[in-house]
Order: C-alpha cells, then sequence, then structure tokens
C-alpha cells in the first residue's frame, strides 16, 4: 500500500520548519561562536589544571648541569662566546625559549610590522605609562607602549590598566563585527569612532599578523613541546588576544636608564619580570624590529655584534646590541646562569608554555638603534573587558527586586523568576536575597570606581582622546555608577528606617545587609585613602598638563544633582550605619538586653546602677560592630585618616587641587 502523499508533505513541511528555525543572524552566530570559545578554554583550562597544576604550583627547572664544572663560574652565558655550554643550559633550564631567524620568517610579515609600527607611530599612539611597582614610589616607564587587542581587552600590570586599541571592525555594542554590511570598507567602524584612516589601517594589520603568529606558534608547540609534557600533546593556549607593542630608545638617547645589578648586564630597557594576567601555560610570542633610525623601515640583517664586549656585558659606545636576557626565577637555584641573546632586527622568539611560569626575561638595551616589539599573549578570560564588566552591570542593575520591593511596603516584586514565589517574601530566603543584591551592588560599585574610571582618569586627557573606542563604553560606566549610587541610597534608608522603630522596620532586614553595606563603604574609603596618595605623587605635577590625572563627574562630584549622589563623608557614614545597627538589634534583642534578674523582677531596673551602665554600654558597643569585627574582639571604631590635620576629602579634585 502506498503511503500517503500528505504524510510526506507533512513530514516535509517539519523539516523545512526546522530547518528555518536553524538560521542564525550574524549577531546570534557571533554569540554563538564566542560561547563555543569560551567553553573550549575553560575545558583546555580544567584539564590542565587536573593534569599539569597551576602556574604556581609549577615545579622550577632543574640546576644546571655545568654548574662547577667550569672555572671561573660565568654569571651569564651568550650564545656566540658560550656555544656548547649555552646550548647545553638552553636545554636544560630554559627549553621553552626559541627563536626563528628573520631569513626564517616570511617578507610580507616583515613588510606588515614595520609599516605598522610606523603608522601607530605616527599617530601618537605611544605613551609612557605612569606605574607603581611592588606599592613603592609612582615611577614612568622607560618606554612608551600601546595595547591593542580584541575589542574592548584590557591589561592589567603593575597597578595600572592599559586600554586596548580594537585590531579589528567593531558593532555598536562594542563587540567584534561578525558579518557586517558588505557595502561597508574595512576599518570604516573604527573610522566612524575617531580613527584616522592610516591608523585604523595598521590596527587591522596588526590583527591579520596576530592570526599569522597563532598559526606559527601552534606548529611549533607541536613540535618542540607537545612530545615533552605529560599528557602527550597537552599544552596551553596560544589563540593570541592581545599585544603590547614597546618603542625602545638605545643608551645613546636614553641617558637614565638602570643597570642590571645581578648579573652585569649593562642597561636595561625592560627589567627583569613575568608577564602578569596571562592564562596559564599559554605561550608568548615576540616580534621584534631593530632600526637605524625612525626613517629606516628596514630590519638590520647584517647587524654585526661585538663578541668581546659581551663576555663583560657591555658593548663599545657604537655598537651594543639589543638583547634579550632570561634567568631562573627560583632563589634555590641561584647558580644556574643567566642567558644574554643578541638577536638581529626581525627575529620572532617565543615563550612557550611554562616558560613564563619559572622564568623571567629583561630587555638589554643596545647603543644606537631604536628598537620595536610586539607582544602576543593570551590573556585570563572572565574579567578585564568591557564585555565582562558591561555585562556585569546589566545584571547586577537588573537584580535589585527586593531592594525596590523593601523600600515600599506594598509593592510587590516583578516576576521574572518563577522559582520565587510570593509566599517566599517573608522567610529567611528573602533576607538572603536582600543580603546577595546589596553585597552584589557594594561589590560592582567598588569595582568600577577603582578598576575602571580611575583607571581611565588618571591616564590623562591625552589618553582619552587616543582611545575613541572607550568613550562610549566610559559614559556607559559612568550611568551605571550613579544608578548603583541611587540603589546604595535606597538601601541605606530602609537601614535608617529599620533602626527607628519596630513599626518602620523593614521585613527582610537583618544585621547581615548592615554588616555588608559597612563593609562595603569601608572597602572603599581604604581604597580612596591609597587613591588620595597616589594622586599626591609628585611625579604628576612634573607631566604636560594634558597627561596629568583629570576629574570624573561621578566620582568628583561635579554634577548638579546632588540628591542622587551618595555623601562624600564616607567615614561619618559608617558612624550612622553603625548606629543604626546597634539600635536594630537592640530592638530584636529588647531594651538592651536585659539581664534575667530584672526580666524576672517584673521588668524593672535600676538604670543608675554602674554595673546596669556598663552593661547597657558595652552592649551598646558590641551591637554596633559588624559580626567579623565582633568575632575579632574588636570593640574600637577605627579612627578617621586625618591628612594635615584635616579631614581628607576623598574625591580626586581635592589631590589634584593640594597638587597645584
Amino acid at each position: 500500500m502506498k503511503p500517503k502523499k500528505k504524510n510526506k508533505s507533512k513530514f516535509v513541511r517539519q523539516k523545512q520548519l526546522q530547518s528555518a528555525k536553524t538560521k542564525k543572524t550574524p549577531s546570534t552566530s557571533s554569540n554563538e561562536q564566542k560561547q563555543q570559545r569560551q567553553q573550549q578554554t575553560a575545558s583546555l583550562a580544567s584539564r590542565l589544571k587536573k593534569s599539569r597544576g597551576t602556574a604556581a604550583s609549577t615545579p622550577p627547572p632543574p640546576e644546571w648541569s655545568g654548574v662547577g664544572k667550569r672555572v671561573p663560574q660565568k654569571m651569564f652565558l651568550t650564545p656566540n662566546d658560550d656555544g656548547d655550554d649555552f646550548k647545553s643550559c638552553h636545554e636544560e633550564c630554559y627549553k621553552g625559549f626559541h627563536w626563528e631567524e628573520p631569513k626564517n620568517l616570511p617578507q610580507s610579515l616583515h613588510t606588515s610590522f614595520e609599516s605598522s609600527f610606523h603608522d601607530l607611530n605616527d599617530s601618537g599612539l605611544f605613551l609612557y605609562d605612569i606605574v607603581q611597582p611592588g606599592r613603592k614610589r609612582l615611577s614612568r616607564t622607560y618606554v612608551t607602549r600601546t595595547l591593542v587587542g580584541c575589542p574592548g581587552s584590557t591589561y592589567r600590570y603593575l597597578g595600572l590598566r592599559l586600554f586596548s586599541h580594537p585590531w579589528c571592525d567593531v558593532a555598536e555594542n562594542g563587540d567584534a563585527l561578525v558579518g557586517g554590511n558588505k557595502n561597508d570598507k574595512e576599518g570604516s567602524s573604527l573610522i566612524k569612532l575617531g580613527y584616522s584612516q592610516k591608523c585604523a589601517s595598521s590596527l587591522l594589520q596588526i590583527g591579520n599578523i596576530n592570526t599569522t603568529l597563532i598559526t606559527r606558534t601552534n606548529s611549533v608547540l607541536k613540535e618542540r613541546i607537545s612530545p615533552m609534557v605529560k599528557p602527550r600533546g597537552l599544552v596551553g593556549s596560544a589563540d593570541y588576544t592581545l599585544t603590547l607593542i614597546n618603542r625602545m630608545e638605545p643608551t645613546s638617547i636614553k641617558r637614565d636608564l638602570k643597570n642590571e645589578n645581578l648579573f652585569g648586564l649593562g642597561k636595561t630597557s625592560v627589567s627583569w619580570h613575568k608577564d602578569s594576567g596571562l592564562q596559564d601555560f599559554s605561550s608568548i610570542a615576540v616580534y621584534h624590529t631593530i632600526l637605524q633610525d625612525e626613517g629606516n623601515n628596514r630590519y638590520d640583517r647584517d647587524y654585526e655584534y661585538d663578541n668581546k664586549s659581551l663576555k663583560n656585558g657591555k658593548g663599545s659606545q657604537n655598537n651594543t646590541p639589543w638583547r634579550v636576557a632570561l634567568r631562573v626565577a627560583d632563589e634555590n637555584n641561584a647558580k644556574t646562569p643567566a642567558l644574554a641573546v643578541p638577536l638581529p632586527g626581525g627575529s620572532l622568539y617565543y615563550l612557550l608554555d611554562d616558560f613564563n611560569h619559572t622564568r623571567e626575561h629583561a630587555v638589554l638595551s643596545g647603543s644606537n638603534q631604536l628598537r620595536y616589539s610586539s607582544t602576543h599573549r593570551v590573556a585570563r578570560e572572565g574579567c578585564g573587558t568591557w564585555q565582562y564588566i558591561r555585562d556585569k552591570c546589566d545584571s547586577v542593575l537588573s537584580s535589585c527586586r527586593y531592594i525596590i520591593m523593601s523600600a515600599s511596603s506594598t509593592a510587590v516584586p516583578e516576576k521574572r523568576d518563577s522559582k520565587v514565589k510570593e509566599s517566599d517574601l517573608s522567610t529567611a530566603k528573602r533576607k538572603k536575597m536582600m543580603v546577595k543584591e546589596v553585597r552584589a551592588h557594594q561589590q560592582l560599585i567598588t569595582e568600577i570606581e577603582f578598576e575602571w574610571l580611575r583607571q581611565w582618569c588618571i591616564q590623562g586627557q591625552r589618553h582619552a582622546r587616543l582611545h575613541p573606542f572607550w568613550h562610549r563604553p566610559i559614559e556607559r560606566l559612568q550611568e551605571s555608577y550613579k544608578q548603583l549610587e541611587r540603589f546604595s541610597l535606597i538601601a541605606i534608608q530602609i537601614l535608617k528606617d529599620s533602626s527607628m522603630t519596630v513599626e518602620k522596620k523593614t521585613p527582610g532586614v537583618s544585621e547581615d545587609i548592615f554588616d555588608v553595606m559597612i563593609e562595603g563603604i569601608e572597602e572603599r574609603m581604604r581604597l580612596r585613602v591609597a587613591w588620595h596618595e597616589r594622586l599626591q605623587d609628585p611625579i604628576f605635577a612634573s607631566l604636560p598638563p594634558e597627561t596629568q590625572p583629570f576629574n570624573c563627574p561621578v566620582l568628583d562630584r561635579t554634577t548638579t544633582d546632588k540628591k542622587c549622589e551618595m555623601t562624600e563623608d564616607l567615614h561619618g557614614l559608617i558612624n550612622n550605619l553603625r548606629k543604626w545597627r546597634s539600635s536594630f538589634v537592640n530592638q530584636k534583642e529588647g531594651n538592651f538586653g536585659r539581664d534575667k534578674a530584672t526580666i524576672a523582677s517584673g521588668g524593672q531596673e535600676n538604670s543608675s546602677s554602674p554595673i546596669r551602665k556598663k552593661k547597657k554600654n558595652n552592649a551598646k558597643q558590641s551591637s554596633s560592630l559588624t559580626k567579623k569585627r565582633a568575632e575579632k574582639g574588636c570593640f574600637q571604631l577605627e579612627k578617621h585618616a586625618i591628612y594635615n590635620g584635616q579631614k581628607l576629602r576623598t574625591n580626586a579634585s581635592y589631590c589634584v587641587s593640594q597638587r597645584s
């Protein structure tokens, strides 16, 4: 019997409908690609952690077998002077360091890199950074640099957050543009943001180069590292997400460079360090070019090195080469010599897999040639990007239902979550949800202020002008900050009302909410004191006006709407919150915790009794403390920070005025 055509046509329609549902718009495809990439990264990270540990647990390399065999013992080795020893030490202790000579790289790679360096410099993108190494006094870097990477990426080092320039076209929301309008030219979105045609082209070129370096790094990993790790082939990522491009001037121009004193290697442009903020076991690729002058865009293949001068780490005045120095970062392995490797311009070198975990590197200055380097890295995911902080703001600001509901006794929470029932609103769950909301708001407002807005403003107006991609994100963060302050004011008013009388006590309010609010504001006050000290550093007064810190409207109280702003006197606010907490707790316990004898006697008490007064004062004092402080037995309020006999003003405008 033949099947009915109706059933067949129905089956066809179902397939067509299913096919139509699976069709995706470019934006949806982009989001799914991003999620898939994040899942793959998380999967690799978990497998690496399970099988090979973390950066902190990576064992240091063994001590070089040549230690003690050579007399006199050398502090560092070079490939020209110590051929066999250098090779042996490199293979035993520095095996993750690998380089490719200029002749082994395609000419197109040299041309692309050098033209990009030249155009980025012409666009003025290279800036000095004011950093704070080891919480010491601020200092200016010896090199100028710029960050280029995935749209919205940043890189934090030595207390400073660098904001990147995008290396691809971007969408309206700041994400990478996928499948845009075919009629738009490549780079048109960057030009709309404010980048020049020349600058936009060079940024896109860096992005294309990055793709090439990913491929080359994976090939080197497969050949040199994969066979040696256990389990075999489980190596870290080389999917570079950003590059830090440095412009380094030689010692003939830069007279204030410091000497490398550990091994006597001479002047350094970049001191000993590990690259921070990277994914564990991720590789690093560095291309560098050496130019005789800014107008000469050809790398110098025929540069000759003075081998005799390298023996003492000092070159002759005219031809000291640029070198990459490596050392084992282990106090118990101090006998392994360092390596000083002179690489000709146009070289590409790698720090593969776990190399950055246990070794440090430095850049030793050349005497006459200008050096550019592009350091491609895999930044940690999950924080430090515009997409991360944007989505976090949206999530936290959309989850304030219990705070808003508590502000009005007649308000009913919006049913966004089917798991939350109205019957739960009077239970302990409501208290937990309110604590969770207040904590999220306080943590986010602190993060926006100190990790984003202050980091942006401290780098000056010139930096802001040169980063047009970030203008809209910074504006959105300021708006989010103002909204978070409004919610904080609502929460503070709720706590104040709940401390007045039992009739005004808001359902769901507990001591935990007081504690979270107090601890959050205390943390902001502490960080503002630290930023006050930072802005007082005399280094800022020595900078040109365009590179000095500037005021942020929402932080420095230059807006006109004062009703929606929190008070600048955080110390006074904390004291009020402590008093309200004490009142709230005493109401709950009843008349400052009357003793059992008083209650048994019918509620009458001798208020003039010294013992009664002492108990009452102790109860007041202890109930004003957060649970954390009470557990530590701390019964004294923090003294307010005093500078020059005056109460500390916490806004940056005050700090700037004091400098001037």
